[in-house]
């Protein structure tokens, strides 16, 4: 649309960044150049506001340091030295240098590393992956974030985005675990506030002090990576003081009985022992709980960050359906959202083009991949690695091995990026990667139930 008042036109957009609230933008044009960017109001979740980090997202587009051109490595492995190429020359290379590793190799020597750089279901993280599959290069196996959380929530609670984000505005008592949402999923604390001026109760429970702990009514601290024990010992509460919806369990629910048996192993002491949180605490939470009839849970990623974290999961996905919470408009548990999206991931990242057998590399082990240190001897070795959407040897463990692996003179490398990053500085071609405001692209939501054109 043209706003008349300026003779802008208003063009529809959306955050690309990894976050769950996925920000509905106006883009503001002026001719050709992007001049300004607010938040659309009339989206339902997001309601006109943009989160600090997009405040100069126009001024960003036209970054003096941005990568406008191909670009041929000059200078060595990186010196982040590069001379312009033409389009032609550099397709031509990296086709001239793919097809002589495929013939002397095969097409595992190839490696694509891609990651949440860029959120759009056409532009994004998967963007490649049907490319891939199909020429039979090593599978990136990406399991950086939510990965535990995700299958813990899945195998208890199939693939259901659960509670509808919106639905807290009516919950009568929340639970905010692991999740500062404030700070890191700041357009759905409005609902959370609607919900506590009607009187709900706001429990957060996370090991620190942070902004949400802060607006709520009761912060639990418990030692970090302890958030199990802390849900056993609720459990206990609620077996051994008959707090459970007994008619619920039977109807919905599979495995109680063998459920029960490990509960009652716990107490409330032995949890308290472990988390630091007093045993009486643990038992008002778990009572309170179990009393609310609409009580929610908002689970943050930051349960899984310890070893067993996706049993974490599973246990917290186990207390709504122990006390009937599902029942009650505003009850319930949110994990991702994202399983209630309508897209076909099979149909956007084709894995019927994986050959049986094809090797697959988790995208963490990719400094041993490089330099040759895998547990086991890769044959082939990685010859060559596509790299977009991400910037591994600032996000990715093992940097030095990474380095190491990237100085390689007879590894190929290819970046496709905004700007010569850490990584993009080892390249020996860099591609020009469009930004949001210059693509077409579906934005999916791990935050909320909408999709943005």
């Amino acid at each position: 649309m043209t706003d008349k008042t300026n003779g802008r036109r208003i063009v529809n957009g959306a955050c690309p960044h990894d976050c769950p609230d996925t920000c509905a933008m106006e883009f503001h044009v002026e001719g050709d150049r992007l001049v300004e960017v607010t938040g659309r109001k009339d989206h339902p979740f997001t309601r006109g506001g943009l989160c600090v980090k997009l405040k100069d997202f126009a001024e960003h587009h036209y970054n003096p340091d941005r990568v406008l051109y191909p670009m041929r490595r000059s200078g060595p492995k990186g010196s982040g030295a590069f001379e312009r190429i033409g389009w032609d020359a550099a397709l031509s290379e990296i086709k001239t240098r793919w097809t002589a590793i495929i013939e002397k190799y095969g097409p595992e020597a190839i490696l694509p590393y891609s990651y949440l750089g860029h959120e759009g279901l056409i532009n994004g993280m998967t963007a490649g992956d049907p490319f891939f599959n199909k020429l039979g290069a090593t599978v990136s196996e990406k399991t950086f974030c939510g990965s535990g959380s995700s299958t813990g929530y899945l195998m208890t609670m199939g693939p259901t985005g659960g509670m509808d984000p919106e639905s807290f505005a009516v919950s009568r008592y929340i639970i905010i675990w692991a999740c500062n949402t404030m700070s890191t999923n700041l357009h759905h604390w409005p609902f959370i506030a609607e919900a506590q001026a009607k009187g709900a109760k706001v429990v957060v429970i996370d090991p620190q002090r942070t902004r949400v702990a802060n607006k709520a009514d009761w912060h639990l601290r418990p030692r970090p990576g302890t958030d199990g024990a802390l849900i056993l010992g609720m459990m206990k509460v609620i077996v051994e003081e008959g707090l459970l919806d007994s008619d619920y369990i039977e109807k919905y629910s599979v495995g109680f009985e063998e459920m029960k048996a490990r509960v009652l192993t716990w107490t409330p002491e032995k949890a308290a022992a472990i988390t630091g949180v007093p045993a009486s605490d643990i038992r008002k939470l778990a009572r309170e709980y179990a009393a609310a009839k609409g009580a929610a849970i908002r689970l943050g990623v930051g349960i899984e960050r310890n070893a067993g974290g996706g049993d974490t999961v599973r246990l917290a996905c186990m207390l709504p359906a122990m006390t009937g919470q599902w029942r009650h408009p505003g009850g319930g548990i949110l994990q991702f959202p994202v399983w209630d999206h309508p897209v076909k991931w099979d149909a956007v990242c084709r894995p019927d083009f994986i050959a049986k057998g094809t090797r697959v590399i988790n995208q963490i082990q990719l400094g041993a991949a490089l330099t040759g240190e895998m547990e086991a001897r890769l044959d082939p070795p990685i010859m060559s690695l596509f790299v977009y959407n991400a910037n591994p040897v600032s996000q990715v463990p093992e940097q030095n091995k990474i380095v190491r692996g990237l100085k390689r003179e007879d590894l190929f490398t290819v970046v496709s990026e905004l700007f010569v990053t850490d990584t993009a500085s080892y390249a020996d071609i860099v591609l020009p990667a469009s930004m949001a405001a210059e693509q077409m692209d579906l934005m999916w939501s791990w935050g909320h139930h909408y999709l943005t054109i």
